[in-house]
C-alpha cells in the first residue's frame, strides 16, 4: 500500500472507522466511502423534511437531535483510551416506546453502513439518569460503533465497559456478551420460588438446595468466562507494556480475541516486532496499528 492511502487509512482509523478483521484496503475504503455518504444523505433528507424513517420504522427528529456538544466528554475518553473520536454518527433523544430502564443504544446496519445513536429525552436536560450517565452511554456506544468490524463479540462489551466510571460495571460488562446468555442468567433463578412453592404446598419433603445449585450454576459460568476474557487480555496488556508499547490499550482493542490470545504468549520485543511484522502483511488493519501506536523503525532509530 502506498504512503498516501496508509495515511488516509490512519486518518479514518482516528475518525473511528477502523479497518475489520480481514478486510483488503479496497473493501475498507469502499465501506468508509459508503458510511460517510449514507450519514450525509440522512442529513440531506432530515434538512429537507425534518423527519425521516430509518431501520423500516424508527423515525428521527431533526429537532430532537443531540447536539454534537453534549457527546464531546464521550469523545474525549475514547479519544484518550482508545485514539479514536467518533464525529460522523448523529444522535436523537427518543421519548417514547422505551422501557422504563432503557438509557440508550446504538442501532447499525451493516449492509447499509448506518449507525445511529438514541439517548433517552431525560437526558436532553441532564448530564446523570437514575444509574446512567449521558458520558458514559455515549462512550460505550461509539466504542461498538468504532470496533464492531472486527467481529469479535467475545471482547466487544470488554472494551466498550472500560469506559465505566463504576468499578463495577467495568468488571461484570463482559458477563453479558450473548443474548442467551441474560435468558439462562434468570430463568433458572425462577425455580426457586417454584420449588419454594412446591415443597411448602405439596411436597414438605422437597430439597430446595438443588435449585440452588441449578440458579447458579451459569452465573457462576458467566463470572468464570469473565475472568478468563480479562486475565486474557492482561497477559497481552503486559507484554505490549514490557516491549515499550505505550498506548497498549488502543492496539488491544484492534484485536480480536485470538489475536490477543497469541499475543499473550509473546516474551521478547523481537517476537513482537516480527509478530506485528507479519500481521502488518497480511492485514490492512494491523498496518494501521503499527503505523499509528507501534512504530519499532522509530523507536530503532
Amino acid at each position: 500500500m502506498s504512503p498516501e492511502l496508509l495515511r488516509q487509512a490512519c486518518l479514518l482509523d482516528a475518525a473511528g472507522v477502523i479497518p475489520g478483521s480481514g478486510e483488503k484496503p479496497e473493501e475498507f475504503f469502499r465501506r468508509a466511502q459508503r458510511t460517510f455518504d449514507v450519514q450525509r444523505q440522512l442529513f440531506n433528507a432530515l434538512t429537507l423534511n425534518k423527519k425521516e424513517l430509518i431501520f423500516d420504522g424508527i423515525e428521527v427528529d431533526i429537532e430532537r437531535r443531540v447536539d454534537d456538544f453534549l457527546l464531546e466528554d464521550s469523545r474525549k475518553i475514547t479519544d484518550e483510551m482508545y485514539g479514536f473520536r467518533v464525529e460522523h454518527i448523529p444522535g436523537f433523544f427518543l421519548s417514547r416506546s422505551v422501557g422504563p430502564l432503557w438509557g440508550g443504544c446504538l442501532i447499525g446496519d451493516p449492509d447499509i453502513d448506518l449507525a445511529v445513536f438514541f439517548l433517552r429525552d431525560a437526558f436532553r436536560e441532564r448530564e446523570k439518569w437514575l444509574f446512567y450517565s449521558r458520558t458514559e452511554l455515549g462512550a460505550h456506544e461509539l466504542c461498538h460503533s468504532a470496533r464492531y468490524a472486527i467481529n469479535d463479540p467475545e471482547l466487544e462489551e470488554f472494551f466498550a465497559y472500560r469506559t465505566s466510571a463504576s468499578m463495577l460495571r467495568r468488571y461484570l460488562g463482559n458477563c453479558f456478551i450473548r443474548d442467551i446468555d441474560a435468558v439462562l442468567f434468570v430463568l433458572p433463578a425462577l425455580l426457586l420460588p417454584l420449588a419454594q412453592f412446591l415443597q411448602m404446598m405439596f411436597f414438605p419433603q422437597l430439597w430446595v438446595f438443588p435449585f440452588w445449585m441449578i440458579a447458579l450454576a451459569y452465573p457462576g459460568y458467566l463470572l468464570f468466562r469473565n475472568q478468563r476474557a480479562r486475565n486474557l487480555v492482561g497477559r497481552a496488556r503486559r507484554v505490549l507494556e514490557s516491549c515499550g508499547v505505550a498506548q497498549c490499550w488502543a492496539v488491544l482493542f484492534r484485536m480480536n480475541s485470538s489475536e490477543i490470545a497469541e499475543l499473550g504468549k509473546i516474551r521478547e520485543r523481537e517476537q513482537l516486532e516480527e509478530y506485528v511484522k507479519n500481521k502488518s502483511a497480511q492485514e490492512l488493519r494491523w498496518q494501521v496499528i503499527e503505523k499509528r501506536f507501534i512504530n519499532f523503525e522509530d523507536d530503532n532509530g
